[in-house]
């Protein structure tokens, strides 16, 4: 089984701003373990949901990235987690664009898009953070049926949808266990199982 994990809500200013100031936001977003504890109290309150994850003796692996290590040490000891580089979110950066006003989630919107579409901005290209993803996916499902093991890896949305999407053409079966904010935990199962 797999499941993963993606971190709570980073507690930043999501206000209105220029480009510039929406830079100067991007960086507070990627540096803050600032997050919004109570998503994850409120699964850890639903021990149905919560303790068949936290009783398990499975490998946790976790983004470096703030915000990702903060959620998996709000859920486990931190002794137990294994940080690893390449769970990190999807690169994005941020251009000043003149006149420009609106909220950091529109900023990030905006730009994620662009990625998407190829204008990369100095971001690492789109192909090549999807190999990263797609190699990390291919990990997680030979060592899942090797072993037999859990896995539970807490990361970044773009970035678990699409371990997530190339784990299901693999046959595994994903369904969503809780959702809070940004705060969401899959299970991943093979069909055999």
């Amino acid at each position: 089984m797999i499941y993963l994990i993606r971190h709570a809500s980073p507690l930043v200013n999501y206000k209105r701003c220029d480009g510039v100031a929406a830079k100067a936001l991007l960086d507070e977003y990627n540096q803050t373990s600032a997050i919004d504890e109570g998503e994850i109290t409120g699964f850890l309150s639903q021990s149905d949901l919560s303790k068949p994850l936290l009783a398990s003796e499975a490998n946790v692996i976790s983004s470096p990235v703030n915000r990702a290590y903060a959620t998996a040490c709000k859920l486990f000891e931190a002794a137990r987690v294994q940080q690893d580089s390449r769970l990190q979110e999807y690169d994005l950066r941020l251009s000043a664009i003149p006149l420009l006003k609106m909220g950091l989630r529109q900023w990030f919107a905006l730009h994620r898009i662009l990625w998407l579409l190829g204008v990369s901005l100095g971001a690492i290209p789109r192909k090549t953070e999807y190999r990263r993803a797609v190699g990390v996916a291919d990990e997680l499902y030979k060592s899942c049926s090797e072993t037999g093991k859990t896995t539970i890896v807490i990361s970044h949305g773009m970035f678990l949808r699409t371990v997530r999407k190339t784990l299901q053409k693999q046959g595994m079966q994903a369904r969503t266990v809780y959702r809070s904010g940004c705060f969401t935990v899959e299970s991943l199962t093979r069909a055999c199982d």
